[in-house]
């Protein structure tokens, strides 16, 4: 249990780490032109800071997403991983009779 536990644990941060840099890699030129507009003062600024906002919040919901997204994934291996497996020709143990 604890090996898979490490196993599955390192697979999900590499994961979960994977798809922030995707993320970053697409967002941030889009990102420091917002972040240039809004600092640079003029008639559009207050526009610009707005969609600078709207884009940091949306990144940030898209991070999320993906690490709820990673973190469930990870579950559900774990899940697999530590299940245990009824060997060959076993039957299965039942408690209690059914009368008919």
């Amino acid at each position: 249990m604890l090996t898979a536990g490490s196993l599955v644990s390192s697979a999900t941060a590499v994961r979960v780490a994977r798809g922030w840099l995707n993320l970053w890699a697409e967002q941030a030129p889009p990102l420091a032109g917002l972040a240039v507009a809004a600092s640079v003062g003029g008639d559009d600024q207050r526009d610009a800071q707005a969609a600078f906002r709207d884009k940091v919040i949306g990144i940030a919901r898209d991070a999320a997403e993906i690490s709820w997204r990673e973190m469930r994934r990870g579950v559900d291996d774990l899940d697999a991983l530590t299940r245990p497996r009824p060997g060959a020709g076993e039957r299965p143990l039942r408690p209690y009779k059914v009368k008919l």
